[in-house]
């Protein structure tokens, strides 16, 4: 999950869903003590796993975006190809898809889609800071608690949403990769609020609004599809480009034997 949070166009909230532990990571998220302390045994490991994966992987994604760009973000197209079946099948997993679901998922896609072009080249900015003021601290706050929220979220990427705003360099980059203690402070700190404030969201859009939540991520799912397309640096059907396809394909197939696993859980749970 560590290492989905930091791949663009990859939702850590996908992979809880696709190895099954989804449902109780949303319970474990509260201020509820009694819940905590209760759900240690799987948030220990589970937290040492995603601090793991997120240093581990920051550093390499820093060399991957410097020296194989687009075979990285083929690799990211086909992971999120792979879990388009997984998220479809959530959507109508109570009930066949409704036309106001439809109408959802256009809107979520528009949405991505107008985000996108409004992107330009942020996906390969700049570091936007290196030490810690008050400037710093309110915007890298607000930007992990965004994404925190985000990365909780079946099908939406808290690393895509940082490309967009232009703060992936800052986040992972300059904050994590180069363990810049200033600006880990801030990080931590929004990353804590998202999460917090994020479960109880998540909980309360699965428990009213199941379908339409789905078909919107769905939307948005599509539409990181062409935010990665439009950012991972094609120069042309050559050696490089099938490589970057057989990476795709990989990927894509990884993910996909794992969407097939939890769909047909979730066949089998409606059976019982």
């Amino acid at each position: 999950m560590g290492v989905a949070n930091v791949i663009p166009g990859v939702s850590g909230g996908t992979m809880a869903l696709i190895l099954n532990f989804y449902d109780r990571l949303m319970e474990s998220i509260t201020l509820d003590l009694k819940v905590v302390f209760k759900n240690l045994p799987f948030l220990i490991p589970l937290g040492v796993g995603v601090i793991i994966g997120i240093v581990g992987l920051s550093s390499v994604m820093d060399l991957l975006f410097t020296d194989y760009p687009q075979q990285t973000y083929f690799g990211f197209i086909g992971i999120v190809f792979g879990s388009l079946p997984l998220i479809y099948s959530k959507a109508k997993k109570e009930e066949e898809i409704q036309g106001k679901s439809w109408i959802l998922f256009v809107i979520a896609l528009v949405l991505m889609i107008a985000l996108t072009f409004a992107n330009g080249d942020k996906a390969s900015g700049e570091v936007l800071f290196t030490t810690l003021t008050p400037l710093s601290f309110i915007v890298c706050v607000v930007s992990m608690a965004v994404a925190s929220i985000t990365m909780l979220i079946p099908g939406i990427s808290g690393s895509l949403v940082l490309i967009i705003i232009g703060m992936y360099q800052t986040i992972y980059i300059e904050g994590v990769a180069n363990m810049n203690i200033g600006l880990l402070i801030p990080i931590v700190i929004g990353a804590a609020i998202g999460i917090l404030g994020g479960a109880k969201l998540i909980r309360f859009l699965m428990s009213r609004f199941y379908q339409f939540t789905y078909m919107a991520i769905l939307g948005l799912l599509v539409g990181s599809i062409i935010q990665l397309m439009s950012t991972c640096g094609f120069t042309g059907f050559n050696a490089t480009f099938m490589v970057s396809m057989v990476v795709a394909i990989i990927c894509f197939s990884i993910v996909y034997w794992f969407s097939l696993q939890e769909i047909n859980r979730d066949k089998k749970e409606k059976l019982q």
